[in-house]
This record gives C-alpha cells, structure tokens and sequence, in this order.
C-alpha cells in the first residue's frame, strides 16, 4: 500500500531532454522536493525512468537491477560522443555484415571489462569528464567490470545500420559496446538509436508518459502509478520482526538472528507487514544498514 509519496515511478523518458530534466518536470508536476533516479538516460535515448519518490530515494543504491535496450549502430562513422549527436571525427568503408558481427558478439558475454565515453558523466579528478571533452582536454577514463548477460542482432533496414537488444548490468555504456563492437570489427560505429525497454522486472507495461502522469494527477489518479518501496526490491531476501525487535531495529539496536552461520549482505526488513528499512546479517546478528520512513 501506498502512503504519501513514498515508492517509485516508471517514466517513459521522451528524446532530446536529460534524465535530470525529466526529474525537475516530475518533481513539478508531483510537487514533491524529494526525488532520485536509478540509471540515466542519454538526451537523444528513450524508455524507462526509475524515479524514486520521497523516502524512496533510500531504496536508490538497492535497486541495482539487470537492464534492457533496443538499439541501433550505425557503422561506417564514429563520432566524438559515440552516438548520433555528435560530430563525426574518423570514417571508414568497412561495413560488417550480419554473419560476421554475430561471429564476435559472444567475446561480449559476460563479465567483461568497459572503458566509459569520454562523454559521459564520469568524474576525473572531481569533473565530470563530458565537461572536460567539450572542451577537448585529453584524459584517461579507468576500465570498469561489467556484465553483459545476452546480446541478439538484427538486420536494419537503414543503410550500415544493425538492431541490438542487450540485456546488461547497471553500469553498462551500448556506446561503449557499439565503440568496441566496431574497433574488433575494424571499423568505426556510433549509436543511432536507444531505447531502455526494462529496469529489473519493470518494463514498457509499467512506464506512463510526462503527459499522461500530468492529467493523472490533474484528477488525483496519479498514486496507481506509484509501486511500493517493497515491491520494487522483492528480488532482496525479508524478514518480518515483531514489534520489540521492530523498534530495536528502528533505534540502530542488534538483533539475534537464526544461527550463528547466517551472513547476508542486505534483507529487508519489516515490522508487523510494513517496511523499515534494509539490514544486513553477520554470524546471526543482523544490524540496520537502513531506515525508512514509509508511514
């Protein structure tokens, strides 16, 4: 159940805006000042928005699920931000084909290590590094561990163009992927297309435009569109406390649990059917990580 608004809301974020803008136009059209966001979004990308509402925003770093695109990589061009918007620096007339892209994508799979754009907005010494390729400073972007589960291509009816779905860890860049796709290939490509299609178990089911959630709201209907808390990280083991052990909890206290030989790294915790926060379990004592105010 819902109670003010404390949970989460999928978005289907439009082109040509920034995840952030998209948060300021919610945030506006909520009127709510606590908000948050599980995973960016590229301007000229689409598809779903995790948005975390009030005391959800707590849950954010919890919330580490597997993701989907559709995309597209155009090849034959790289550009300086490694999509479509950005101007293109290198060319070639090599063009892969189907069979020989297919070849190389199970070098993808999974655990993998990914160097980020250089537009991105990954921080070098404290600056995000898209501001420092803008103003075409040259600097080094650590390689990070990802991990890519499945990757599916497609022909494409546009010229040098080819269809992707991924699914991935957060953390993934596609145009990393389509970057280094094309660099095994011996080529150049950049991302022409982008589409987030699912969040963990949260899809194109559950997202609702900027304007649909306006008129929502407009009639005071907009609170079916928020999903619990709870519900957004069933995939975390729980526990429901009792009231004492509840409140020990609540008061940052240590509670026995189960044998000695339990260790878990996050649980969520409820008192009496109602979330209060993630714990973690070390040799049976299980000790709050997290509180929630969800009431």
């Amino acid at each position: 159940m819902i109670k003010k608004l404390n949970g989460w809301i999928f978005i289907d974020k439009p082109p040509d805006i920034s995840s952030f803008d998209v948060i300021k136009i919610v945030k506006k059209i909520l009127k709510i000042n606590k908000l948050g966001h599980s995973g960016t979004l590229d301007p000229f990308a689409t598809g779903v928005l995790a948005i975390a509402l009030g005391e959800a925003t707590k849950s954010i770093k919890y919330f580490n699920s597997k993701k989907t695109y559709d995309f597209d990589i155009t090849f034959g061009e790289s550009k300086d931000t490694d999509d479509i918007k950005g101007k293109t620096i290198k060319s070639s007339d090599l063009i892969p084909d189907l069979e020989e892209i297919k070849k190389v994508l199970p070098e993808f799979l999974g655990q993998i290590e990914q160097i980020p754009p250089k537009f991105s907005a990954v921080k070098v010494n404290g600056v995000r590094a898209y501001k420092l390729a803008r103003k075409d400073k040259n600097f080094d972007l650590k390689a990070k561990k990802i991990l890519i589960h499945s990757i599916d291509c497609f022909e494409n009816k546009k010229k040098h163009t080819f269809s992707f779905l991924m699914s991935c860890s957060s953390g993934t860049y596609v145009r990393s992927f389509a970057r280094d796709l094309a660099k095994r290939l011996n080529t150049y490509a950049y991302v022409s297309k982008l589409r987030r299609t699912e969040i963990g178990k949260f899809g194109e089911k559950d997202i609702i435009l900027l304007d649909k959630l306006s008129n929502l709201v407009h009639i005071g209907d907009h609170f079916k569109t928020i999903h619990p808390v709870e519900d957004v990280l069933d995939d975390i083991p729980a526990v429901n406390l009792k009231t004492q052990d509840g409140m020990r909890f609540k008061n940052g206290l240590e509670i026995k649990f189960f044998s000695k030989d339990l260790s878990l790294e996050n649980l969520l915790v409820f008192a009496n059917g109602n979330l209060i926060g993630v714990g973690k379990i070390i040799k049976g004592l299980m000790s709050p990580k997290r509180g929630f105010n969800l009431n």
